[in-house]
């Protein structure tokens, strides 16, 4: 029985340990600031924390006053590349298998005008994370949200990576109860951890913030003493699967399923990727073609050839038409990771439903999202079935346009344990 008709609505009854709690909410708040990389398979359990950017040497951070909108790209002198769906209107039913939908949309995808080039390739979009908020014995859900905006060179090797608090909201009209049973607060404490203090400044707030947080980060910097990092004149890398190409290469890379899949392939076995099983192959190449279709500088030939590499993977279930995590129509494929015994000794919350939400009329790729099939230890407290995150893309292009100043330098170092 395909896990998807599993879906229901009841909450677990059994919490998970305080231990494993913060321990979770660690592993999600140290993510939450990385650039966007590849992982072994893909998983979008993104954190949303709203404190102070956590960054290495080579990065400096500082605050950048945004509008109530979420960061937008910073001028209209760029050409622009693949425009997202915006319609939002009632959901009309859509039968067709995932096979039928991929080669539908890797034909509109030939339709697209190919994005150009500029001094900047430039990607924003929103993400959101369901977390557990409230009293004990009164805990409730909210889906808490991100702004993100980020420029890679291609003249130097550097990026920069602005982000804003977009806010939270109850997750349900269940968990809409419990917030006004609790008072409708407009904020929440963070875990700090098993006998760590509460920090009165480290908040989720119901509300957007008003400034965002700029991050630059030198890839090809060297250390020329007294602290000063020089940066290169090789341009930023980006990163699929672990394998770091240039924005050429991207462009460069196989128009033809059959070749791109054999690329993916041998990346997978390159970077010692799972790919012992069929199960485990399927895993990496779906997570090869998410690389690909989240905010690289692809052409429409190479996306084309991502949709049908999909097309032709065993395991890709067809959710029919569904609205992502901000509301557009599209529809949606998806396959179930975290399913196994090996993988579930690793990531103990349940398997759970990874999908590509796209516009088959257009070919644009809208989102990628999780929901946790059946939720167990720290995870317990998810609805079956619920959206757990999502990235939802509102603009990839090229742009000559400068992006924000990162003006603050920061490190911030926290040991293991600590609070």
């Amino acid at each position: 029985m395909d896990e998807l008709e599993l879906l229901a609505g009841a909450r677990p009854v059994s919490p998970p340990s305080v231990e494993t709690v913060h321990e979770a909410r660690r592993r999600l708040g140290r993510e939450i600031y990385a650039r966007p990389a590849s992982r072994w398979r893909v998983r979008l359990l993104l954190p949303v924390a709203a404190g102070v950017l956590a960054v290495s040497t080579g990065i400096v951070v500082g605050t950048h006053v945004l509008s109530p909108a979420p960061p937008a790209p910073p001028g209209a002198t760029g050409r622009p590349g693949p425009t997202r769906t915006a319609d939002t209107g009632p959901l009309k039913p859509d039968n067709r298998s995932a096979q039928e939908l991929l080669l539908v949309a890797a034909e509109q995808s030939l339709h697209q005008t190919d994005p150009g080039s500029g001094r900047y390739w430039l990607s924003t979009w929103e993400e959101g994370q369901l977390i557990q908020v409230g009293r004990k014995g009164a805990e409730y859900a909210v889906m808490a949200r991100r702004s993100n905006g980020q420029w890679y060179s291609t003249k130097d090797s550097f990026s920069v990576f602005e982000s804003r608090w977009s806010g939270a909201e109850p997750a349900s009209d269940a968990d809409k109860a419990a917030w006004k049973s609790a008072g409708s607060p407009r904020s929440w404490p963070k875990d700090q951890g098993p006998g760590c203090p509460s920090d009165p400044n480290e908040n989720y707030t119901l509300d957007a913030a008003e400034t965002s947080q700029v991050s630059r980060s030198d890839d090809g910097t060297r250390n020329t003493g007294n602290g000063r990092l020089t940066p290169t004149k090789e341009p930023t890398q980006f990163r699929v699967l672990g394998e770091y190409l240039t924005a050429d290469q991207i462009r460069a890379l196989p128009s033809d399923p059959a070749a791109l899949k054999q690329w993916l392939i041998g990346v997978i076995k390159k970077q010692n990727l799972p790919r012992k099983t069929d199960v485990e192959l399927g895993e990496s190449l779906f997570n090869g073609v998410h690389n690909l279709l989240f905010l690289n500088p692809i052409t429409p030939q190479v996306r084309a050839a991502a949709y049908r590499v999909l097309a032709g993977m065993p395991g890709v279930t067809s959710l029919g038409a569904v609205k992502d995590g901000v509301g557009r129509n599209g529809v949606a494929v998806a396959i179930t990771s975290n399913d196994t015994a090996d993988e579930q000794r690793a990531d103990s919350g349940g398997p759970y439903a990874v999908s590509i939400v796209f516009s088959p009329d257009t070919g644009d790729t809208l989102s990628f999202e999780t929901r946790v099939l059946k939720p167990a230890d720290y995870l317990s407290w998810v609805p079956k079935g619920a959206l757990f995150s999502y990235r939802a893309v509102t603009d990839m292009r090229w742009t000559d346009d400068e992006p924000p100043a990162a003006t603050t330098p920061s490190v911030v170092k926290r040991s293991a344990g600590a609070c």
